[in-house]
Order: C-alpha cells, then sequence, then structure tokens
C-alpha cells in the first residue's frame, strides 16, 4: 500500500468516526423523545480501481419495527374510543343515582311510595301533603336533569366530532407536505430522518382519532388508508366535512337532518364505516346517534309511564279524559303521541303544586275539582289507590319490558346503564394494559443510552487508530523528505 492510499483510508476513517459519533450523540440526546427513531451510520469499504482506500459513510438507516408500531396504534384507537364510552356511561349512571343514594331517580321513587303510603294513613295531614307534593316535584327535577345530562352528552359529543374533524383535515395536509420533502430529501441524498420523525407522530395522532395502516411507498413516501379502503394519504391529502349542529334537542337525529353526516371528498359517511370502528370519533358518533338517544328513549317510556298511571278516570274519577293527574307535561295539555323528550318537560300537576297557585287538597280529594269539597279531610281513598297505582305491575307503552311496577322500571334503566359502564370499563383496562405493554416493547427498541455510551468508545479507539496512522505517515514522509 503506498503512503498516499494509506493516509486516504485514514482520513476516510476520521470522518466516518465523526459522523457516526454525531449519529451517537443525536440518540442519547432524543433518548426520551417522543416518536424518536434510533439512527445507526451505514458504511461500506470504498475500493479505488481493484484496492481497498477506506470507509465510507453509505447513509443512515432508522430503526423502526413497522409490525410493532401498526399493533400499537390499533391499540391506541381501540383504547380513545373505550376512554370516551366509559366517561359516558359513567356520567350517565351518576345522574341517574344509585337505588339506595339520596337524589338518584329510584330513590326519590320509593320516597314518593313512602310519601303516599303516610299521607293515606293521616289524609288530613297537610305537611303529609307537602311531602308528596315535594316528593314528586323531586322526581320531576331527576327526570329533568337526567335529560339535559343527556342532550349535554349528545352535544359534547357533535362538538368533539367538529374538532377532531378539524384536527384531522390539518393533520393529514401536514402528513402529506411531509411525505413530499420525505421525498426530495431522498431524491438529493439528504437525510429525512427527522421528517421521518415528524411524520411517524403525526400518524400516531390520527390512528386515535380514525383507524388507519400505513403503506410504505418508493422514495420514503406512505400511503395512509382507512380501515373502509379509503385512502387519506397519497400525494395529497383527503378532505373531510362536517357541520357542527346548535342546541341539540332530543328530537333531533340523523333521519331528520337535524344533525350532520361525515363527508369524506364530498362522500357522505354513516356510523357503521369502518373507518370509524375504532377512534374517537366512532365514539362520539355512537354516542349522538345511539346510545344517548337509547337511553333517552327508554327514560321518556318511564316519564310517560309515570304521567299516565296518574292519569286514569277510574284512578280519580276527577278527570276528564285525557286530563293530568300528579303529574303533568309543561306546554301539553295530555300526553302526546310522540314521547320524545317528554322526560325534560314532566313536572307536578301545577293544580297542586303550592309554589304554582295550585292547592295540596287536590292530592287528596281530586285533580279535577274546583272548590275543596267539605267533610272530605279525612278521605284517603284516592291516596291510595294512587299509591296502589305507583306499585302495581304494567309494561311500558313500547312493550319493550315486562310488567313492573315504576321503582322496578327505574331499577331495570339503572341496570341497562351500569351494564354498559362495566362493559366499557372492561374493555378501556384491557385496552390500556395492551397500550402500555406495547408501548413498552416499542420503548425497548428506543434508544437504550449505555449501549450507545459503548459505541462512543469504541468510536474513539477508532479515531484514535486512525489518527496514529496519519501521524505515522506525516512521520514517514519527513523521514523521506530530510533523506533527500
Amino acid at each position: 500500500m503506498s503512503l498516499s492510499i494509506a493516509l486516504s483510508s485514514a482520513l476516510s476513517g476520521l470522518n466516518v468516526t465523526a459522523r457516526a459519533t454525531q449519529t451517537v450523540s443525536d440518540n442519547i440526546a432524543n433518548a426520551q423523545t417522543e416518536g424518536y427513531g434510533v439512527r445507526a451510520l451505514t458504511q461500506a469499504a470504498r475500493v479505488t480501481g481493484t484496492q481497498g482506500s477506506g470507509v465510507t459513510a453509505t447513509g443512515i438507516q432508522r430503526d423502526v419495527d413497522p409490525v410493532l408500531l401498526s399493533d400499537l396504534r390499533n391499540a391506541n384507537s381501540e383504547n380513545a374510543q373505550d376512554k370516551i364510552f366509559s366517561g359516558f356511561w359513567s356520567r350517565i349512571e351518576t345522574a341517574f343515582g344509585m337505588p339506595d343514594e339520596p337524589g338518584g331517580l329510584s330513590y326519590l321513587i320509593d320516597a314518593l311510595g313512602v310519601s303516599l303510603q303516610n299521607a293515606a294513613a293521616q289524609p288530613e295531614s297537610e305537611a303529609f301533603l307537602s311531602q308528596v307534593s315535594r316528593a314528586a316535584s323531586d322526581i320531576s327535577r331527576s327526570f329533568g336533569g337526567l335529560h339535559d345530562t343527556l342532550q349535554a352528552q349528545r352535544d359534547g359529543a357533535d362538538s368533539a366530532i367538529a374538532r377532531d374533524v378539524d384536527f384531522l383535515n390539518r393533520t393529514l395536509t401536514g402528513i402529506a407536505e411531509l411525505n413530499n420533502q420525505i421525498q426530495r430529501q431522498v431524491l438529493l441524498g439528504g437525510a429525512p430522518e427527522s421528517l421521518l420523525d415528524a411524520r411517524q407522530k403525526m400518524i400516531d395522532d390520527v390512528s386515535e382519532i380514525v383507524s388507519v395502516q400505513e403503506i410504505p411507498r418508493d422514495y420514503g413516501r406512505i400511503m395512509l388508508m382507512g380501515r373502509d379502503g379509503s385512502i387519506l394519504v397519497d400525494r395529497t391529502a383527503a378532505q373531510f366535512e362536517f357541520t357542527r349542529s346548535s342546541m341539540l334537542d332530543a328530537t333531533d337525529s340523523i333521519e331528520n337532518g337535524a344533525v350532520s353526516h361525515i363527508k369524506l371528498n364530498g362522500r357522505e359517511l354513516t356510523q357503521d364505516n369502518a373507518l370509524f370502528s375504532n377512534g374517537r370519533i366512532g365514539a362520539s358518533l355512537e354516542i349522538r346517534d345511539r346510545s344517548a338517544p337509547d337511553i333517552q328513549r327508554k327514560l321518556d317510556e318511564l316519564a310517560y309511564d309515570l304521567v299516565t298511571r296518574f292519569s286514569q278516570p277510574d284512578l280519580d274519577p276527577t278527570l276528564t279524559s285525557g286530563a293530568f293527574g300528579l303529574f303533568s307535561l309543561e306546554g301539553l295539555s295530555n300526553p302526546p303521541a310522540d314521547k320524545t323528550g317528554i322526560s325534560g318537560r314532566i313536572a307536578l300537576n301545577p293544580l297542586a303544586d303550592p309554589n304554582k297557585e295550585g292547592a295540596l287538597w287536590r292530592l287528596r280529594n281530586g285533580m279535577g275539582l274546583i272548590n275543596e269539597p267539605s267533610g272530605m279531610v279525612s278521605d284517603n281513598a284516592l291516596l291510595s289507590r294512587k299509591l296502589q297505582a305507583l306499585n302495581a305491575n304494567a309494561p311500558l307503552s313500547d312493550g319493550s319490558s315486562l310488567a313492573r311496577s315504576v321503582s322496578m322500571h327505574a331499577t331495570d334503566a339503572l341496570s341497562l346503564i351500569a351494564t354498559n359502564r362495566l362493559a366499557a370499563d372492561q374493555r378501556n383496562a384491557a385496552n390500556t394494559a395492551r397500550v402500555a405493554m406495547l408501548s413498552e416493547e416499542l420503548a425497548a427498541r428506543g434508544v437504550d443510552t449505555d449501549a450507545e455510551l459503548s459505541k462512543l468508545l469504541v468510536l474513539e479507539q477508532a479515531y484514535a487508530a486512525n489518527a496514529r496512522v496519519i501521524a505515522a505517515v506525516d512521520a514517514m514522509w519527513r523521514t523521506m523528505l530530510e533523506a533527500v
């Protein structure tokens, strides 16, 4: 080997060692950076003619496990959805209240039964009649609170969809732009690793909103595909559309056009679309269009049952056909054919509400009377029939249940809510554990600072060895020049 080739080889070794040292330093500096892919300098022997002449750096390899990354994204998508479901059912269960919890609907219905029993035992007692009035008012407020909670959950879900769609459009556009920048860097022989890190983080964010799959393309590009087969990112980004609804009401639905579909490039997507099978948008659509309306219908059936039980002429002979008994519906003169939303209107009949210039004696003598009959203060027949009506077994008007008392119907509704909440909590716990496990596996493939420091020691030795070769070549040249 000539001295010039030896010098060239040693210089190439110094250059590659310097680049490798920079790569190791970048790894250590980003040990805690989310989405950072570990870098490794790739190198190959340099050949001049038929003779080795040192080493050359061929590029930087970014370490990433696409299968593990895809599994983690799917797990994050499912976990994001389950968290929303778990929160929704927990809030509905809390608003409904446990049977033994003061303020809960079942508890208040039982309290009405106790107050009717006390009033029937002493019908002349205005204090006990007042207890009946307060118990009925408490039940009305509980129904109203549940109705408002359900509408707030629907409105919150609609707002969350709007936010996620806006974020989705901005992020997909950003991924498409990074695609172009990465391709440009690759074609120019640059180092696109930082751009790859940024793109990976963006795709991770998208996967929490909708279920996606990453497909590699040429020159570092990727195609992002939804689970329904729609292309979200390739050369350009897809465009989602959504119109935020304002002041959602119980009667608002997809069917009557009061709430908006999500559109993808102008095409309407149904809630059953596979794109929404996981992720936050799918959960929000399920709550807005199915879960909350289903509970709303159950609540309205309970309210309707409570109103009609006390509005029967054979219960209170003073009532005209269709007139309200103990409970009424605000803004209506009789029970409607369409029960949607009536749980937000149920109230103590104002004829028996002292706060609305009503009279407590009507609870004892009849809602249809204008004046209190004389000599009837000890008549407990109507109060006893009301207690029997409250405890009588009867099915709900939609035929969705067996014959039950009002209290048992409320307990059945609570049981349904609690079952859904428990199932959501279990799925959430399982997916949280799965995300933690996959995250640990991915982190294990991240920066190992001990291994990186060991690499630095090896690089230090290589640098010193190449430096000694250069010093030796320099000394030999000096000796030859001095001899001339």
